[in-house]
């Protein structure tokens, strides 16, 4: 499907070029804002002269005046530069000049400037991201369909954010007369134009989460995990005017010469601000996914026709009650278990589910089991699991008990965690091959904001390599842009 679409990108791009190869409309004159001097004065224009200096030669072919300009077609004959001076009844003279390339393809205004059939590219390119935005935005539906904690679902959201905002911002270049190198630049700037919007929501937000991190320290204690929050969102903010700050310093340094426009300076500042802003926009992006689906996920309610819910465990009070965060665990399996009786009448097994620490009076699993017992729960109607130590282990005990206690495979499963827990939760089950759906209860908006960007950091670390592979690839794709951008200023 990729290859496809790169395929015909290029098959395309390739007629649009070819199309122009020996043919070019040169507009001259005010109205197209193409020249020196834009005004010629009233009365006859003309073309005084036709130069090369480097063999480059032309043929002026239907030369038309246009109120204040003209138009001319241009045939390549041979390639080089070609300096075409015009002169008004005024006395005024200007020049333009075209470029013919060894293919004798025409562009004018640069290396990679506009050439017959310009505009189409860009309108091919725009089809072309679009394809990609709608590929990526299906392969979210159907995978979200499929399940809910995957972290193709966090990928596919992102990159959907990015390949709309791409194909969106390409609409203003459609007037544009600047060929291909106005096409990259303009691809290229995309990533820059998107961290200058998102800076106002970053600011906002890093108030709101430096409001919450103080109240969580006062409540929970100083530390820097409780500072996670506030740390990613200035973090991002900074990570915004990284291109802007690394070009002031390539600019005021003598380190490095970035002024000679074809010297190894300029090429490092164009491509070191392109790459921290397209680096920096597919983060934010991620971010963005990483919430969406993360929001998705914890409002989830399954199905009403589960026959277990594990009630995941986290640390109990030195006298083996249950701290509020994990209360509202085991009071949402029961609010689900409600739920499924009244619309179906159909009774649930819970499964609390949690080893004993070494800090730990009783195990989590054992304390949750009590408190069960405490609201009414029949003790046939719990199966405790008393051993595991993390999440991961407690789904694969907790499903090894569940198997014991049916005899079988056929059952269906639901868990029950704390919101922001339940993405990464489902993650780690649908690794183990157990196929259930998670239940989120609420917690204190202070800790659930700290707690998220946990989260998100442990999901991002989980999948460091993908990471790390798009990453390469982007810094790979701009690198070849920035090429392209120099060469073309290089050989103007």
């Amino acid at each position: 499907m990729k290859d496809l679409k790169i395929r015909l990108f290029l098959i395309i791009l390739a007629v649009v070029i070819a199309l122009g190869s020996y043919l070019y409309v040169l507009h001259v004159g005010k109205e197209y804002h193409c020249v020196h001097h834009d005004y010629f004065g009233s009365g006859e224009l003309k073309i005084t002269n036709v130069l090369s200096d480097d063999g480059g030669e032309v043929e002026i072919l239907n030369f038309q005046q246009t109120g204040n300009g003209f138009t001319a077609d241009i045939r390549a004959k041979k390639p080089g530069r070609v300096f075409i001076y015009i002169t008004g009844e005024s006395g005024v003279g200007s020049s333009v000049y075209v470029i013919v390339h060894k293919n004798l393809v025409i562009t004018e205004r640069g290396f990679l400037g506009n050439f017959t059939g310009g505009s189409l590219v860009i309108a091919v390119l725009i089809a072309y991201l679009m394809l990609w935005a709608f590929y990526f935005i299906r392969k979210y539906i159907r995978q979200s369909k499929t399940t809910l904690y995957s972290y193709d679902n966090i990928r596919y959201f992102g990159l959907a954010v990015f390949a709309v905002f791409f194909t969106v911002a390409q609409f203003r270049a459609l007037g544009y007369k600047n060929g291909i190198s106005g096409v990259i630049s303009s691809i290229e700037n995309c990533s820059q134009a998107f961290t200058y919007l998102t800076l106002p929501v970053i600011f906002v937000t890093t108030f709101i989460v430096a409001k919450y991190n103080i109240e969580l320290m006062i409540k929970e204690g100083w530390n820097w995990r409780n500072m996670l929050a506030v740390l990613l969102a200035l973090f991002i903010g900074l990570s915004d005017f990284f291109p802007i700050i690394v070009g002031e310093f390539l600019q005021k340094t003598d380190i490095i010469d970035v002024h000679r426009m074809n010297g190894p300076g300029h090429f490092f500042e164009l491509f070191s601000q392109s790459t921290l802003a397209t680096v920096t926009t597919y983060l934010e992006c991620i971010l963005i996914g990483t919430i969406a689906v993360c929001i998705k996920a914890a409002k989830h309610v399954p199905a009403f026709d589960k026959d277990y819910i594990l009630i995941l465990g986290c640390q109990v009070r030195k006298d083996g009650t249950l701290p509020m965060l994990l209360q509202s665990r085991v009071d949402r399996a029961l609010e689900f278990a409600k739920m499924q009786k009244d619309a179906t009448g159909k009774d649930i097994i819970f499964v609390p589910t949690g080893g004993q620490g070494s800090d730990e009076v009783i195990s989590e699993g054992e304390a949750i089991r009590r408190y069960l017992i405490s609201k009414g729960i029949s003790e046939d109607h719990i199966i405790a699991e008393t051993k595991s130590v993390n999440t991961d282990v407690n789904f694969r005990l907790s499903v090894e008990k569940i198997r014991e206690h049916c005899g079988n495979d056929d059952f269906k499963t639901a868990f029950s965690t704390t919101n922001y827990h339940v993405f990464r939760s489902g993650m780690l089950a649908e690794s183990q091959g157990i196929r259930t759906e998670g239940i989120g209860s609420k917690t204190k908006k202070y800790f659930w904001i700290n707690a998220f960007v946990r989260e998100f950091i442990a999901t991002i670390y989980k999948e460091k390599k993908n990471h790390l592979l798009m990453t390469g690839a982007l810094i790979l794709i701009n690198l070849a842009s920035v090429i392209l951008l120099f060469l073309s200023e290089v050989y103007t």
